[in-house]
């Protein structure tokens, strides 16, 4: 009765791997994947024992041990051109858990180094949203004026966060640390070329 009336986003890497996935997951089952990057010219082949599944910007991505690179990797499921499960069954680790793996990450990056403290400034209006919809799951309000709120985060800096902190133009202000406040200006004076040569 609510045809036409209800929408969501569409996930377009969902549509294909997906239950595949889920299925190996389930049943312990590893699978071998060609797997191309974006940046690559030609597919390469991984064994994988899949972990977790990842849902993340419109994108599924799955997390798993590779056989191969002998470690987690996560892979985007629209960067996969052919899955099979194999026969070769694997054990879960015990203590996994996939929400406490990204705890400090921004995106779908791995951490790969040690998680800081990110402080910026919203103005008065764009606080009511990141309120509502924090940047990261770490933020907290730190101090506010009658202009402006001020927010803290703690994640490992990555290029993910430094285009999410670029999303909101001028609604915020990165103020420290310098590396990761220079890193937002200086994608935005890159942008602005574009505009203004």
């Amino acid at each position: 009765r609510l045809s036409g009336r209800v929408s969501v986003e569409d996930i377009p890497s969902g549509h294909k791997h997906l239950t595949s996935i889920m299925e190996a997951m389930t049943e312990g089952h590893e699978i071998r994947i060609e797997y191309q990057k974006y940046t690559s010219s030609k597919a390469d082949t991984y064994t994988l024992r899949p972990y977790a599944v990842k849902e993340y910007a419109k994108r599924w991505y799955i997390v798993a041990y590779c056989i191969e690179r002998e470690g987690l990797r996560v892979y985007g499921l629209d960067r996969i051109h052919k899955l099979e499960m194999t026969d070769s069954t694997f054990d879960m680790p015990r203590d996994f858990d996939v929400d406490s793996l990204f705890a400090t990450s921004f995106g779908i990056y791995l951490p790969t180094n040690a998680a800081e403290t990110i402080t910026f400034k919203a103005s008065a209006t764009e606080a009511k949203y990141l309120r509502d919809l924090p940047v990261h799951s770490s933020q907290q309000e730190i101090s506010s004026d009658e202009n402006s709120v001020t927010f803290s985060i703690f994640v490992c800096p990555d290029k993910n966060l430094i285009m999410e902190f670029c999303k909101y133009g001028s609604l915020i202000e990165v103020l420290s640390p310098k590396n990761v406040r220079e890193a937002v200006a200086d994608e935005l004076k890159k942008a602005t070329s574009i505009y203004h040569p």
